[in-house]
């Protein structure tokens, strides 16, 4: 299949990089758009200087200063797209927007991040792999503060633009309380980490995840964007690009390539998830499990752990606790 060609935003749609220093993603997207009496933005990036001077800089280069920012809208709770807006809500007082189901999270799992990490730990050790540390989560709690969501945004909803609105479109998967938000008027879908290229979106079950299946509602979320038929995907890392469809008929292969990679590891017998994942191939790259450092082997097996998951729901595999760690194997429950 030919790559997705980039594309470029209608007039009226600003994208900002902001800077992700040390993280291999590089940076996320900030899009502005006009608001009846003001500005929207979608996403904010870490609440860290070299980030809030590029989005006034990003906002300059468009004529806009940072007091006419109305609303902040953020696609899901990750630091990278939730970290500033505690700072844009109590400095020029922007209305903050989210879905509920990802606001609880925020509140639960970054209010206490050490916590988080802590249980996380246990949950990884009960699925065979014993968590590292290589200092890399260490600098996370101060690219965030935790605020409270002046409006939710439930799926459905319409958001009033310059010209044209913003429907909300629930889409759980790489978190619970993750949205996009289609342009009705120039068919733009701000897809978050929902939608990517060329990188795929982490779809991982974590501590206290366990009783969701993660990746189905990911599927699930995938199909219902491709029925959007969005002209131009605007996603929160890379560049815009043309045809959802064609994007999301890659990411679905390609899940459906990993899932066979889980059974194919699981024909030698029943496993941890922590020992599947260090059977398969990760990266586009191809890279060894080993070859992984200690943040992206965490999210390697929870990746795992998702397939799992995942075939467990369809009665595929069953699951069970041997001397405190689950197993896996081939065969309903």
């Amino acid at each position: 299949m030919a790559p997705v060609a980039e594309a470029r935003l209608p007039d009226g749609i600003e994208r900002i990089e902001l800077p992700m220093t040390g993280n291999p993603l590089g940076f996320v997207n900030a899009y502005l758009l006009r608001e009846p009496d003001g500005y929207a933005l979608i996403d904010c990036g870490w609440d860290v200087p070299d980030v809030l001077a590029a989005l006034e800089a990003g906002l300059a280069r468009c004529g806009v200063q940072l007091e006419e920012i109305r609303d902040v809208i953020v696609t899901h709770f990750h630091p990278d797209h939730y970290g500033l807006a505690g700072r844009l809500v109590r400095t020029v007082g922007a209305r903050l927007m989210m879905h509920p189901i990802d606001w609880r999270v925020a509140e639960g799992r970054l209010s206490d991040f050490a916590a988080t990490v802590r249980e996380n730990a246990i949950w990884f050790a009960r699925n065979g792999y014993e968590a590292g540390d290589d200092g890399s989560i260490a600098d996370e709690p101060a690219r965030y503060s935790v605020v409270a969501p002046q409006r939710m945004l439930n799926d459905g909803d319409e958001l009033p633009l310059a010209v044209g609105s913003l429907r909300v479109i629930w889409t759980p998967g790489h978190s619970p309380g993750h949205i996009c938000l289609l342009d009705t008027a120039n068919n733009v879908l701000f897809s978050g980490d929902h939608v990517l290229d060329p990188i795929t979106p982490h779809v991982g079950t974590w501590s206290g995840q366990d009783a969701q299946d993660q990746l189905g509602a990911f599927l699930a979320s995938l199909r219902k964007v491709r029925a959007c038929g969005a002209a131009v995907v605007a996603p929160a890392h890379g560049r815009p690009f043309k045809d959802v469809m064609q994007r999301v008929d890659e990411l679905l292969a390609h899940h459906d390539e990993r899932e066979s990679l889980v059974l194919e590891a699981l024909g030698s017998g029943p496993a941890s998830a922590g020992a599947i994942a260090a059977r398969l191939p990760w990266t586009r790259r191809h890279r060894t499990f080993a070859e992984l450092g200690d943040r992206h082997q965490a999210f390697a097996v929870a990746e795992t752990i998702a397939h799992l998951e995942h075939l467990r729901a369809r009665d595929v595999v069953r699951r069970d606790a041997h001397d405190g760690v689950l197993v896996y194997e081939l065969g309903s429950e």
